[in-house]
């Protein structure tokens, strides 16, 4: 490790501070707006930081972790109100419509058959950190939509694995990502049934056998991640979901401000992706906003699918917009076979969303009740 990588990690350590900071006394933007707004001007100006820089993208994956792990610890996945047909069928409209929108998307703004639809395939995830963490910042996740989008990206994520574990095997020759694809399912589905089956389980645990068993937890989400390519956010979940089940309330809430303090980690390298100190031309900026109307509209089928089974429609719909992991997992592998412009208005495409959506969940989430979904 040489002095520049030490001064490159210290620069991001001191972007997510400074961060945090802001977040804490300019309360007339979202704070996770503004942790990504940071990464932008660091990332683009200020030290030309990269999500590839040394130690970035390790800090990235430890703030995603934390934030799903943060919301697993107090969520019930078997309460009444998720019934399991309900965020399968919506999560599955969203793949598809995503898809096809995408797809139409890169046609229209002058790109290829095989490079749009490669971009298609590789965006249908909803990943819905954002949306969690905007949640967050309103208190207990309670709020029925914040539940079904978690349960609904969770799904949205594994047919998105099952996508790009097709495409890694037909673009590569590997089988890693069908790994990676057999490995979440046997973690998450078995996670899913077994969850409610270990209500009050730390009865008759001590504070260390608590700790113990959670870290435990941690460790092996690690190791599946490590070993089998499970991604953090389902892993973190995973784990959080089931530490929820043997911590007390005091335990839930430390923790939980020590994940609102790494989750900017992730947020701030979310910036980071829009590196954009070449310059973006007026046409490439187009098509960041025609891709970027097409990752939101696409959503809308997730609501609509969803019916009337929850409170605020569109509050769910934007819940499950967000898509910043998806420019650190299906954009890398077909940016080999796209050109470099459209890689560059995917990536903003996605900062985008990732910066609209907050807006609108907050706004949306102080109007309601939560209490639908206690």
């Amino acid at each position: 490790m040489n002095t520049g990588s030490v001064l490159q990690l210290t620069e991001f350590l001191g972007t997510t501070i400074v961060a945090l900071v802001l977040a804490r006394f300019i309360r007339v933007v979202p704070s996770v707006v503004l942790q990504i707004v940071v990464g932008i001007i660091v990332g683009s100006g200020v030290f030309a930081l990269g999500t590839r820089a040394f130690g970035v993208e390790t800090l990235s994956n430890i703030g995603l972790f934390a934030i799903f792990f943060d919301v697993g610890t107090d969520f019930d996945a078997a309460s009444p109100e998720l019934k399991l047909a309900m965020p399968i069928w919506s999560a599955g409209a969203g793949v598809a419509a995503s898809m096809v929108a995408v797809f139409l998307a890169g046609l229209v703004i002058g790109h290829g058959i095989g490079q749009s639809l490669l971009i298609g395939l590789a965006t249908v995830s909803t990943s819905v950190s954002v949306s969690l963490y905007s949640f967050r910042s309103l208190g207990p996740i309670r709020h029925l939509e914040a539940k079904v989008a978690v349960i609904a990206g969770i799904f949205d994520d594994m047919m998105g694995l099952v996508v790009i574990a097709c495409l890694a095997a037909m673009m590569t020759n590997s089988s890693h990502g069908l790994i990676s694809l057999v490995a979440s399912l046997l973690v998450v589905v078995p996670s899913y049934i077994l969850r409610s089956k270990m209500a009050n389980a730390g009865r008759g645990f001590g504070t260390v056998g608590r700790y113990a068993f959670v870290s435990a937890l941690l460790l092996t989400a690690v190791m599946l991640w490590l070993g089998f390519g499970i991604t953090l956010a389902m892993g973190g979940f995973v784990a959080g979901v089931f530490s929820g089940t043997v911590l007390t309330g005091t335990e839930r809430a430390g923790l939980r401000k020590v994940c609102m303090m790494l989750g900017p980690l992730f947020l701030v390298s979310i910036g980071l992706l829009a590196n954009v100190e070449r310059g973006v031309s007026l046409a490439e900026a187009g098509g960041v906003i025609v891709l970027a109307a097409a990752l939101i509209l696409a959503k809308g089928a997730n609501a609509l699918a969803i019916g009337h089974r929850v409170e605020d429609r569109v509050l769910y719909w934007f819940s499950m917009v967000p898509r910043a992991e998806v420019a650190g997992i299906g954009l890398v592998l077909v940016s080999p076979r796209i050109s470099a412009n459209f890689e560059l208005q995917a990536i903003l495409a996605v900062v985008v969303t990732s910066l609209v959506a907050p807006f609108v969940i907050i706004h949306r989430g102080r109007r309601i009740s939560p209490a639908g979904g206690s």
